[in-house]
Order: structure tokens, then sequence, then C-alpha cells
């Protein structure tokens, strides 16, 4: 995390008031947002963030979801130890070009992984895994498992279960890189940016996310038991 210096004098103990509660500004944002992804669909009445047009857990939604609420959260939380400490440049710091590239990736991802989804749900919607509208009752984990032909629902997607199991390790990492970046300065106000990834990681990322779009190009034939994108569509 780079840091900047000011002439702000903070005591000691003011600043482990001010770090205290950019801590809790950062759990604070994340609740927030979190009651937001979950408030919003329930008061349009449609289900929640996390399905697809399919009525099926996503996993493109659950990363896209999940970094949005870390990034956003922990930049809330540093804006308002900037605050605290007397910055009036509360958003003045940095975000590293490896955190955008990161978002972009996940971003990038989601895009093209939708726009499959779209096109085969459209093409062959026989073999497409779907439940009827209303009647969603898929687990959570259920994103990890194949989507087309006869396995449909019941056998993991390889490509799905190592994207996720990457994305989670990366996110408790992150978060946990974060936190001891925060305590590492001396002086609240001199928040000044971001903790950035390492190269290594973003390659890792880019490897995983490419090997779960190519694990998306195959068409398994056959109908799944579980209800198919066609009676979803139907009248």
């Amino acid at each position: 995390m780079r840091t900047t210096h000011h002439s702000v004098t903070i005591a000691p103990r003011t600043e482990e008031v001010v770090m205290a509660t950019t801590f809790w500004a950062w759990a604070v944002s994340a609740a927030v947002i979190l009651g937001l992804a979950i408030g919003i669909p329930k008061a349009l009445g449609i289900k929640d963030i996390l399905h697809d047009s399919r009525g099926r857990y996503s996993l493109t939604r659950f990363q896209v979801v999940v970094w949005t609420v870390v990034m956003l959260s922990l930049m809330s939380g540093m804006a308002a130890g900037r605050a605290i400490a007397g910055q009036s440049d509360v958003l003045g710091f940095t975000v590293p070009n490896e955190v955008l590239t990161l978002l972009g990736i996940s971003l990038g991802s989601a895009v093209v992984a939708g726009a499959v989804k779209v096109t085969k749900s459209a093409t062959r919607p026989e073999s497409v895994a779907a439940y009827p509208l209303g009647q969603e009752t898929g687990k959570f984990l259920e994103m990890l498992t194949i989507e087309e032909g006869k396995s449909a629902g019941k056998a993991i997607d390889v490509a799905k279960f190592q994207n996720f199991i990457i994305t989670v390790l990366l996110v408790l990492g992150y978060v946990v890189q974060a936190a001891a970046a925060l305590r590492a300065v001396p002086n609240p106000a001199g928040i000044g940016g971001l903790p950035a990834f390492s190269d290594t990681f973003l390659i890792l990322l880019g490897v995983s996310h490419a090997g779960y779009l190519l694990g998306k190009l195959p068409s398994p034939e056959g109908t799944p038991s579980v209800g198919t994108m066609k009676e979803r569509l139907a009248p």
C-alpha cells in the first residue's frame, strides 16, 4: 500500500480510534452493500441477484458480487478513515492497475459467460438445465454443476470448481492483505491507496477464468432431468 505524508498530527491514542473507525466503516459498508443486493430484488418482486435467466445460481454473478462488496466497502472504509483523520480529499487514494485489471478480468468473464449462456439457451433450450418460472428451488452450490445434457445438475463441472476455489482464496487473501496494510499505516491520514495484487496472482486469476470460459464451449447432448430452458420459456 502506498502511503503519503501530510502535516496532520494525531495523537497515538487518537490514531488507534481512527483506524478502528476505518475498519468499522469497512465492515458496515460491506453489510450495507450486501443489504442492497438482497433488498432491491425483493422490493422488485424478483429472484435474488445470484440467480441467472435460467433460474439457477450463477458462479459469474457470485464472483462479481463478491469483488464488488470487497472493493467498494474497502474504499468506503478508507474514505471514512481519511475523513475522520482530518483529510479534506477523502477520496484522494489510488487504485492500483493490478486491482483494475482484476476487476476487468472478473467483469469481462461475466459478460462472455453471459453471452454464451444466452446463445445456448436460444439455440438448444431442450438441452439446457433450467427451473420453471417461480420454482427456482436449487441449492447455492448448484452453480458448480454441469449446466447442459443428461448430467446437468448431477455432476460437478471441474472448470467451475477450480474457478470458484481460486476466487475464494484470492478474495480471502486480499481481505487479509488489505487489513494488514491498513494496520501498517502509522497515521490514518496517510492512507494512500488500495493494496495491489502481485503479477503472479493476476496470471493465476486470468488462467482460471480462461479455463472456466473454455469449459462453457462444449455442448453435452441429452435432456436434463431437473428441467430445461424450453420448459421455462413455455407459456
